[in-house]
């Protein structure tokens, strides 16, 4: 147990370290503001879903997380919390 809570710690650290904050409401939600953009990350035990109202956002994020922590990329989330999530070209996002 202690390992996972000192993992836990570390990445909150991590975050904060990139200007994250977490929401009151729910503490394993994290988000930043950057450039009036939002990034929104959800973080479950050693999982986390990015997401961003840009590319750039995203891809900021995996840079951030990448250069403080070992990552490993799965590529785009096509299902959460038993929702299917549909992208349009426009990057729209639908929960189904």
């Amino acid at each position: 147990m202690q390992r996972a809570h000192n993992w836990a710690e570390n990445l909150d650290k991590t975050f904060q370290g990139h200007r994250y904050y977490k929401l009151h409401a729910d503490p394993q939600i994290q988000s930043r503001v950057n450039n009036n953009k939002l990034i929104l990350t959800s973080t479950w035990t050693n999982d986390v879903l990015r997401a961003s109202s840009t590319v750039e956002g995203e891809q900021l994020t995996k840079f951030q997380l990448g250069s403080s922590c070992k990552i490993r990329d799965l590529g785009e989330a096509k299902l959460i919390l038993s929702m299917c999530i549909n992208r349009n070209l426009q990057g729209d996002i639908t929960l189904l």
